[in-house]
């Protein structure tokens, strides 16, 4: 017969080891940390105020800070039941989970397959024609409808150009550089419509900071897109909010502890027509639940007093210029080119399929900034079947058909006029001259300072003007092309001179007739366009004209 009683040695070491693990379970039981929340507390307050997240569910950010406060919680949870979830003889169970980890799982599983499902069920296979429909673009005439370009407001200076010039400018100023840089801005926008590029002082490093914040930044760089003068502004109060301050006067922490709920973008800095400097902020909501951002207005932040106003899409002051991003509006153009026959088209056939081209400029047109770029077909070479410019504050899109040089081609070919200086190439503008689509843009040497200028002709990129300055290259233009030189501000010294035509001819070049006539033993030349009349001027006429040093005739009477 079996022994089950047990010998009295065996009760009591079975005694004590039953005794010893409820202690130790006992133990374990007894540990809390749910003190361990006041610190995820502060280190959810000091990731917030150092990161910023909007709290909107369209933003990843948010995302990955909800994502941040579960794993603590997580880790807080865990370390409480420590004993419980990893005692060796329990038995890893799914139902056997508590509720809370559950939740927390069901949670995170639940946004993840809403991310998915709304990805595929809002992606252009089914919604091709609202994706092609985020941008509305008209179609218009170039030559009737095109703004004709204010030739003494062609905006040259890019925003390298801007940068040096504008550095140049405060390190001759050394009571300044020694406490402030400039910072790297360089916004284009219109002020009283004209073209300028405007940027803000910073501090320079921590230490100047703390000697300078009590005061503020006491200006601002100034640029002038056409000449390229440089001014430093004082604006009405010192800059007390900025992108080089720290802690509550900073741009972004201004604007996010203002709107918490709103997506916004990061700030660009503007100046009104008064001079008063501003950071603006464009917000946004999406076109499709999580995906595609459209811009619903903007917020403005005056940077002396760091007072906050909204706006929404349809109330915004005419002063700002730049609300929907260039990014944004390049995206939603390459979608209407993309879609605007439908995915399937999209994917085989691709008729009509367009895209931009892989560059854009800024027009300045009136009181407004427009985004210019190509139009390509995706099976395109190097030409572009058309122009597009784009409002940047109302986002009104027009497009010009042209069969028309891509704009790399014009610059390849404004290189190969002047390959013996090893000059680069700008990307162009488009103007529109008497009707005439040209390309302009300006030639840099090694060091990025600009020594000339070029003019190409859209339609034939071959024609190429080249000139040291803006009023020469137009003048030299209008010797052969209809344009009027009495528009033409110029600082160009001209003689003026009377005598008797000895010998004139008429040569066709180009497709234009410039008239040669000899006088006193020099040959000048004019182009018929600055005289109608130059057809009947015969030997032995008596004629007052002005003229270059090179001989180039700008106006000439009898």
């Amino acid at each position: 017969m079996r022994d089950v009683t047990g010998t009295a040695d065996d009760k009591e070491k079975n005694g004590f080891f039953k005794k010893r693990t409820t202690s130790k379970t006992n133990k374990g039981k007894s540990l809390n940390f749910r003190w361990l929340y006041i610190v995820l507390l502060i280190i959810i307050a000091v990731y917030y105020y150092i990161a910023l997240p909007p709290i909107h569910y369209a933003s990843g950010e948010f995302w990955f800070f909800a994502g941040l406060i579960s794993i603590g919680i997580l880790i807080i949870e865990v370390l409480n039941d420590g004993v419980e979830l990893f005692t060796e003889k329990r038995n890893f169970s799914f139902k056997k989970i508590s509720w809370k980890y559950k939740s927390l799982l069901f949670l995170w599983v639940g946004v993840l397959v809403i991310a998915l499902v709304s990805r595929v069920i809002f992606s252009p296979f089914f919604f091709s024609e609202a994706y092609s429909n985020m941008i509305t673009i008209e179609t218009a005439d170039f030559e009737t409808d095109f703004p004709e370009t204010n030739v003494n407001q062609i905006p040259l200076i890019d925003r390298d150009t801007a940068m040096r010039l504008g550095n140049r400018r405060l390190g001759a100023l050394t009571e300044l550089v020694s406490q402030f840089e400039v910072a790297d801005d360089y916004t284009q926008i219109n002020i009283n419509d004209y073209p300028y590029r405007v940027s803000p002082l910073e501090y320079a490093g921590f230490f100047r900071w703390l000697n300078n914040f009590r005061d503020g930044i006491p200006h601002y760089i100034r640029v002038d897109n056409v000449t390229g003068d440089v001014t430093l502004e004082t604006p009405e109060q010192p800059i007390k909010y900025s992108k080089s301050d720290l802690f509550n006067r900073d741009v972004m922490r201004r604007l996010r502890f203002s709107n918490p709920f709103t997506l916004f973008n990061d700030p660009s800095f503007e100046v009104d027509d008064n001079g008063i400097p501003y950071y603006i902020a464009t917000t946004y909501t999406r076109n499709f639940f999580l995906y595609e951002p459209e811009a619903n207005g903007v917020i403005t932040l005056n940077a002396m007093t760091g007072e906050t106003t909204r706006y929404g899409i349809d109330e915004i002051p005419t002063w700002i210029d730049r609300v929907h991003p260039s990014e944004l509006v390049l995206h939603q153009l390459e979608m209407n080119g993309k879609y605007s026959n439908g995915f399937w088209n999209s994917m085989f056939s691709q008729e009509g399929v367009t895209q931009p081209t892989a560059g854009y400029n800024y027009l300045p047109i009136n009181d407004d900034l427009y985004l210019y770029t190509g139009i390509t077909s995706v099976a395109a070479d190097e030409s572009n079947i058309g122009f597009v410019l784009v409002n940047l504050r109302t986002k009104e899109a027009t497009m010009y058909p042209l069969d028309a040089a891509e704009e790399f081609s014009a610059m390849q070919s404004a290189e190969g006029s002047v390959q013996e200086t090893g000059y680069t190439a700008t990307f162009p503008l488009l103007i529109n001259l008497e009707g005439r689509p040209m390309y302009i843009l300006s030639l840099k040497d090694g060091s990025g300072l600009i020594k000339e200028y070029a003019l190409i002709d859209v339609q034939n990129y071959q024609r190429v003007y080249v000139e040291p300055t803006v009023e020469r290259l137009l003048l030299s233009y209008a010797q052969e092309n209809p344009l009027s030189v009495d528009e033409i501000e110029t600082e160009e010294d001209l003689q003026e001179l009377t005598g008797l035509v000895d010998d004139v001819q008429a040569v066709v070049v180009e497709g234009n007739t410039v008239y040669y006539f000899l006088m006193d033993g020099n040959v000048y030349r004019a182009n018929i366009s600055i005289n109608q009349e130059l057809p009947f001027l015969e030997e032995g006429t008596q004629v007052d004209f002005l003229t270059t040093e090179e001989g180039q005739v700008r106006e000439i009477s009898w």
